[in-house]
């Protein structure tokens, strides 16, 4: 399927996921991969016969992020009567996405397909790595796995004899965040000071710590941030919709802070849930009114009220 000429495939990971390994290796053109292609390649790469599906990266910060990158009028041109070929790291994110975009756009392309079983599956299917280039990022202790390292990076940083080859792709865009030197590990857990999704920095760099540096944060950017001169702090956004055009406040345009601010932001651990984990935190305290204590509401531990019911 990704051998097919009036074809795309899509990347419905994150941004962050697709930055160090990617199915592009069936697209080449004078013998070399083309990375998303600029605006006004396509034609260029028909005259330099370019074959395969064409790679996507809708740039996604969250899952959530793809309704809004489907809605898009440029978006649809591109999928129009096209076959489209969908992938993530182990089917369920095609699942959802899939169906959106068979109902979104349904009769307009040239068939819905995606892969199952996802990246996983097909590694094991081709143990030489087949069209996959560089690692698959996977949210466990593995860190991220590819074709010659079935078991993972394993989250540490292991000194290597000779010369560093952690990146084996050089052309991928994966790079420390600080000082753009090729790098391909998330470790460290370090987010993006501005949306908070995990970004890639260098073992030099994370030495020098910048994201705890007053004045060096904005270094600590994700490549979507810096290419959208995004300034404002994921600890000033403020949720709404799912994160997802997160300046509107009641229904209001509202400015946070100086600066402009991602359309989506990744918090950790479920920002939307702050109240419940003050909540829980609270009971494990006994209220300082006691039995005096008139709220029904206080979100302290009452061991009175518990005998009383």
């Amino acid at each position: 399927m990704l051998k097919k000429e009036n074809a795309v495939v899509i990347d419905v990971r994150n941004h962050y996921e697709a930055v160090i390994g990617r199915f592009d290796g069936q697209v080449k053109s004078n013998g070399v991969s083309k990375i998303n292609p600029k605006e006004g390649d396509e034609k260029d790469d028909k005259e330099k016969n370019r074959s395969g599906a064409q790679y996507i990266d809708p740039k996604l910060r969250k899952s959530t992020d793809f309704t809004q990158w489907l809605a898009k009028d440029e978006t649809k041109e591109k999928l129009k009567d096209k076959t489209v070929l969908m992938f993530c790291t182990g089917g369920i994110r095609c699942e959802r996405a899939s169906s959106l975009l068979k109902k979104e756009m349904g009769s307009k392309v040239g068939g819905v397909y995606q892969l199952q079983g996802g990246i996983e599956r097909y590694l094991q299917a081709f143990p030489d790595g087949g069209f996959w280039r560089g690692k698959n990022f996977v949210f466990d202790k593995r860190e991220a796995v590819s074709a010659a390292d079935k078991d993972g990076d394993g989250g540490i940083i292991r000194k290597k004899k000779g010369k560093d080859k952690s990146s084996t792709n050089e052309d991928l865009p994966a790079k420390c965040c600080v000082c753009e030197t090729k790098w391909d590990r998330y470790v460290g857990k370090k987010k993006c000071f501005t949306c908070g999704v995990p970004v890639l920095m260098c073992e030099k760099c994370m030495s020098l710590k910048p994201d705890k540096t007053k004045g060096s944060e904005l270094k600590v950017r994700c490549p979507l941030c810096v290419e959208e001169n995004i300034t404002v702090p994921a600890s000033e956004v403020e949720f709404t919709d799912n994160g997802v055009k997160n300046k509107k406040q009641d229904g209001k345009e509202t400015t946070v802070n100086k600066g402009k601010a991602a359309d989506s932001v990744l918090k950790w651990g479920g920002g939307h849930a702050k109240s419940k984990k003050l909540q829980r935190k609270a009971q494990r305290r006994v209220c300082q009114f006691g039995s005096e204590c008139v709220r029904n509401d206080c979100m302290f531990n009452h061991p009175s009220r518990e005998k009383q019911s």
